[in-house]
């Protein structure tokens, strides 16, 4: 009988009321009459890491830096492009993507982008194969 109460409890618990602290990389997203919204900026680093476009090969060093009174959110990012495209046309359709995924996902409209081009990647040349005969 303890045992069904236990877990009565604890589903309860679980169910309503959480004892989670608030971390330090979140940040308010919305408040309004129903309650409030926090997002992690490891969210936001995650879904920058996913978006793809032609031109990027890949996205590294993302750091997001939670919106404050004066700044809205800041993204920074390595960017390493494929030859034969403009870094600055990269750039600037790399950030377009992202504005438009965050405020699809999150309503977010305002972010500044730090976006630096570090590295050009060459293809490597195709291996010859041997035939099998």
């Amino acid at each position: 009988m303890f045992n069904k109460i236990r877990n009565l409890k604890n589903l309860i618990g679980r169910t309503f009321k959480s004892t989670r602290a608030r971390t330090g990389d979140e940040f308010l997203l919305r408040e309004n009459d129903f309650g409030t919204l926090h997002v992690e900026t490891e969210v936001i680093k995650r879904i920058v890491e996913r978006v793809t476009i032609n031109g990027v090969h890949e996205v590294k060093n993302v750091s997001v830096d939670k919106p404050t009174q004066d700044e809205p959110l800041g993204i920074k990012l390595d960017l390493v492009i494929t030859p034969d495209y403009s870094a600055p046309k990269v750039g600037a359709n790399l950030r377009d993507e992202i504005k438009r995924i965050l405020y699809d996902t999150f309503k977010i409209k305002d972010a500044l982008f730090d976006i630096k081009v570090t590295q050009i990647n060459q293809l490597l040349p195709e291996k010859k194969r041997r035939q099998l005969r």
